[in-house]
């Protein structure tokens, strides 16, 4: 999540690029539950990485227990886990166990309970000592209850539920609604264009409005037709909680044909969406106000 003074200038830029991308997701999430409060905890280091979205407040671990400052939170976004290296944990087990311990960690898979009562299998970072892995669970996947207890979920109701999303590699005790990836969970083409300001159904506009997301037209196209992104599809399905407003627009130029835009009420009002264009193309033809994303 955050730069390592030992790690590689790659894997640097890679803890940059997924640390953007998670503080994308927290924005898009923050949004979906606003004007309703969102807590994340994570890192120290990484805290303040998340302190200047709207509605969201943020902790670190080891440093919230007996807080009760969230117990009216809409949702707590946990963001990794606390984990000491392993051979802090070794140390740990000849000074409570009295032996000695040459292993570390290592991945395996552990199944965690879901509301039907079947299980699912996530892969996990355990101790490869029975007694290394106790203490590695006292030390992480206890913290993180300690921190899923700051919010109200110990008396929500249908009016005051209680969200709690787990971004990290471990398998806690607890019923879980969903179990995925982060592939899956990560802000896609649409998500990541709203968030940028608008998003449209034109590849070429979208690389104009959007330089930062795509780096050619050929490039977006390409984005577009992975996402499998068409117009009057049902790719938005999983967004229309989020009450898109949209409008169709035309640029100046014989034969310019008419273009979608969406937007986010909550992040960008519709004039500001309508002079982003209006200023990226040098002016429109023509602007239609839709209403909201199913029109």
């Amino acid at each position: 999540m955050i730069e390592a003074s030992r790690a590689t200038g790659e894997n640097n830029a890679r803890r940059r690029r997924h640390l953007a991308e998670v503080v994308d997701y927290l924005r898009w999430h923050a949004l979906r539950v606003a004007p309703d409060r969102t807590l994340v905890i994570t890192y120290q280091s990484a805290e303040a990485a998340f302190a200047g979205i709207p509605n969201v407040e943020t902790a670190h671990f080891n440093a919230i227990a007996g807080l009760d400052a969230w117990c009216d939170a809409a949702q707590i976004i946990l963001v990794g886990r606390p984990l000491p290296p392993s051979e802090d944990i070794n140390h740990l087990v000849g000074g409570f166990f009295g032996k000695e311990v040459a292993g570390g960690y290592g991945f395996c898979r552990r199944a965690v309970h879901m509301p039907d009562g079947s299980r699912r299998p996530v892969r996990v970072i355990a101790h490869g000592d029975p007694a290394g892995e106790l203490l590695r669970s006292a030390i992480c996947d206890d913290e993180l209850i300690q921190a899923i207890g700051r919010g109200r979920g110990v008396n929500p109701t249908a009016q005051t539920p209680l969200e709690v999303q787990v971004l990290a590699d471990v398998a806690l005790p607890l019923v879980h609604a969903v179990v995925t990836s982060w592939d899956l969970a990560a802000p896609d083409l649409m998500q990541n264009m709203l968030l940028a300001g608008v998003a449209v159904d034109s590849p070429g506009d979208a690389t104009a409005l959007h330089p930062a997301l795509f780096s050619s037209e050929k490039q977006a196209q390409k984005a577009f037709e992975r996402a499998g992104f068409k117009r009057h599809s049902s790719y938005m399905d999983h967004i229309r909680e989020m009450s898109l407003k949209s409008a169709s627009y035309r640029r100046p130029g014989r034969g310019r044909s008419w273009q979608r835009a969406w937007r986010l009420p909550g992040l960008i009002g519709e004039d500001e969406a309508r002079a982003l264009i209006e200023r990226t193309f040098g002016g429109l033809a023509e602007w239609r106000r839709l209403g909201s994303v199913a029109d």
